[in-house]
């Protein structure tokens, strides 16, 4: 029998704003999906649900950092005021700037492991209906999940070393974040300005 086609390559997701996440090298053709029987269709629509999952992941990633940036357009803002009032609680909003600017950088990283995760999700996808062809003694390759393992693979440990830049960020925006409430806490101690906007958290 003639083996059929294994891979296509193609666009792996629109919705990237980074080169994070990559286009799949490899899919299995819907010549094999299109003829798995019902268990194999309901495997490989709990993997596609996983998909949908990290989408969401990246979705809330982006919304997170548009409120960083928020964030950021307020102590930028109040800077402009501190000018105006000759200076005053100057220390404070330039921790403050420090500390959102952190933030950003946190953010930034989130969305390269949100992005990353989505294309791992895709790549364990390919995986689990690379495995249901051979599970379903389907006409494929010798060797025909391995592909499917190492593009996997790779990806997971990519995404590994992307949580462990991810947990530097936010061990920094934490840092800076406790940096600011002390400088507040000491110009709050030494002026006695308990000016409201020096409390926005």
């Amino acid at each position: 029998m003639r083996v059929l086609a294994l891979f296509m390559a193609g666009s792996l997701c629109a919705c990237a704003s980074s080169g994070a996440t990559r286009s799949l090298s490899q899919k299995v053709g819907t010549e094999l999906t299109e003829v798995f029987p019902e268990d194999g269709r309901r495997w490989s629509y709990e993997a596609e649900n996983e998909v949908i999952i990290a989408l969401d992941r990246l979705d809330a990633a982006r919304d997170d950092k548009i409120e960083c940036e928020a964030r950021q357009a307020l102590a930028e803002t109040a800077m402009e005021t501190v000018d105006q009032r000759g200076g005053k609680a100057k220390e404070v909003w330039e921790a403050r700037q420090t500390q959102v600017k952190a933030e950003i950088d946190a953010a930034n990283s989130a969305i390269e492991v949100a992005e990353l995760g989505v294309y791992c999700a895709r790549t364990s996808l390919e995986l689990t209906k690379a495995r249901l062809a051979v599970r379903f003694d389907l006409p494929v390759e010798e060797d025909f999940v391995k592909r499917f393992e190492g593009q996997y693979e790779d990806c997971a440990r990519d995404l590994e070393e992307a949580k462990t830049d991810l947990e530097k960020q936010q061990t920094t925006a934490f840092k800076a974040k406790d940096d600011w409430r002390k400088v507040r806490g000491s110009y709050v101690s030494k002026t006695g300005d308990h000016d409201h906007g020096l409390w926005i958290d």
